[in-house]
Order: C-alpha cells, then structure tokens, then sequence
C-alpha cells in the first residue's frame, strides 16, 4: 500500500493551539541577472517576510529558496539579496527548539544535502530537511520527489541543461521548459502523484503539502479552479476534474508574475490553512503590497 519514498532528515513539529506558520517555495533567488526571476518579487516577499515575522509566524521554507542549477555558488546570490538574509537571520535561533526559520531542500538547492555547513556559517546551528512532519499527519516536501524529470538519474541532466543552457537563454528572454511550472501537462501529473502518496501510505499521512510546480492548489484545486467555482459566469471550454479534499495543497511559488503566493498554517482546535498572495495594488493612489486570500 505505501508508495511514499523513504525521506531523509526529518523534522517532526507538535502544533499547539496558537501556533502560526507559513510556508513558502520556489524563490529561486538568484544573481540578480535577467535569469533572477526572484528579483522582480524580493520588494513583495520582503514585505511579506515582515508581517510574518512581526505576527509570530514561524517560517518553513519549502525547497528551491536557492537558485542553483543556474549559479554556480551561493556567493553572489547572497552578496545580490543580502536584504532577504538579513530578514531571514530575525526568524532564526540557534537553538533548533526556539528557530522560527525551518528550510527544506529542493531539486534546485540540494546543494544543501551536501553542504549545510555553508549556510550554517550564515545561521549557526540551522538544520536543512528534506522533510518536515506536523503533528505525524502532515508531510511537508519540496514536491520533485514525484517528477521524474527532477530526481533519480534524469535529474542530472535536467540539471545540466539548465546550467549550461537555459540560464544563458533566460538571461535573453526565454523561459526554461524543463521545468512543471512551465508544463501544465508535467505540473498535473505531479500533482495528481502527490495526492495519490497522501491518500495511498501506510506511514500515517493524510496531507501532503508541496511546492515545486509553482501552481497554487488549495484542497486539491487550482487558484483557477478555485476561481471559476466562484465565478457567475461559466465557461463550457473549462471543466473541474478534480474533487476539493484536505490531502493536498500547494504553496505556488514567489516567481508568480508580481506577485508571491505561500500557505499559512495555523492551529486552533485544529490544523487549519489559508492560501495567500501577496501583490502590489493601489491604496487611494498610492502603491502599497497587498495580502488576499486565494481560498475565500
């Protein structure tokens, strides 16, 4: 019955009534090159970032925070968003029990697998996971785990690809297609073997919460599901395939068009989330950031 991969380095968390998170992927910050899609949006998460850490979130950052397929090191994407590591540092205690800063790795930042130490020169004592647990029913991953094209053997030469190839041509314009978030297509099969390793394990999981693709999903649908569920006018061009249920959710990505999207977590007599996006909007002229939720 169980098909969920056997994961390493996991990070078990007991919520208790109060308890606030939020949980976000796929910055992919960069050099601050034309191949930096984290650029555009660093204003917005920064922004982002300040609330959480004002309001008593703890901070789960959920695996691909670094770009480094692209980058052949974390020197100059520190030095280019040092900022954003400076915010980070407020989050984070050296004392593993107190941190407010939990990082998992992605297929883009396994790097820290195999080189925690770096980063731990940054926040002392900090520990990377490829998985955290809530309250023994909730797995958290990055999500490559279930695309083929982003683990085991193939991963190396997607890797490759993006390196050598993609990361010149994006700096000129052009997106790399390797990638689910550019593949609808890839973007649904990942998902729908997310949620099968939720609804199908012996291990005790019920939800599975991921990245990876960058697309949204709140209770199994899209933001563009969501959306036309609640729209009065309906398309017959666009069905609903899929059935709202608490086993899966996505967190999107930070890279959206100007805008982040994350997961907040919260418990009170129970777990519950909200999907959010925060985005520039105007406020009686003036340009302000702007937190909505997706899922109301």
């Amino acid at each position: 019955m169980s098909n969920l991969p056997k994961f390493e380095r996991i990070k078990h968390i007991s919520l208790t009534p109060g308890m606030k998170l939020i949980v976000m992927s796929d910055m992919h910050r960069g050099d601050g090159s034309g191949a930096d899609d984290f650029a555009q949006n660093s204003l917005i998460y920064r922004c982002a970032l300040e609330y959480y850490l004002d309001n008593g979130y703890t901070y789960i950052e959920l695996g691909d925070a670094e770009e480094l397929w692209e980058n052949d090191n974390f020197d100059q994407i520190y030095i280019t968003h040092t900022p954003v590591y400076e915010l980070l540092g407020k989050f984070h205690d050296p004392d593993p029990e107190k941190t407010r800063y939990l990082k998992v790795w992605g297929n883009h930042d396994l790097y820290w697998k195999y080189h925690q130490d770096i980063y731990q020169s940054l926040f002392p004592g900090i520990q990377i996971y490829e998985a955290i647990v809530l309250n023994d029913s909730i797995l958290m991953i990055h999500g490559h785990q279930a695309d083929p094209m982003c683990s085991g053997p193939i991963a190396a030469v997607s890797q490759f690809f993006v390196n050598h190839i993609w990361a010149d041509l994006q700096r000129t314009g052009i997106k790399d297609p390797t990638r689910a978030a550019t593949n609808p297509g890839l973007c649904n099969e990942v998902d729908e073997r997310l949620h099968d390793w939720a609804t199908h394990n012996d291990q005790g999981i019920s939800t599975i919460i991921a990245g990876h693709t960058h697309r949204a999903v709140f209770e199994n649908l899209s933001v563009t599901e969501l959306r036309y569920l609640d729209c009065k006018v309906k398309t017959e061009h666009l069905q609903i395939t899929h059935k709202a249920d608490r086993c899966y959710y996505n967190t999107g990505s930070c890279v959206h068009p100007s805008s982040i999207t994350g997961l907040e977590v919260y418990f009170e007599t129970g777990i519950q989330c909200s999907l959010v996006e925060w985005r520039y909007a105007t406020d009686g002229g003036i340009v302000a950031v702007k937190r909505d939720f997706l899922n109301k």
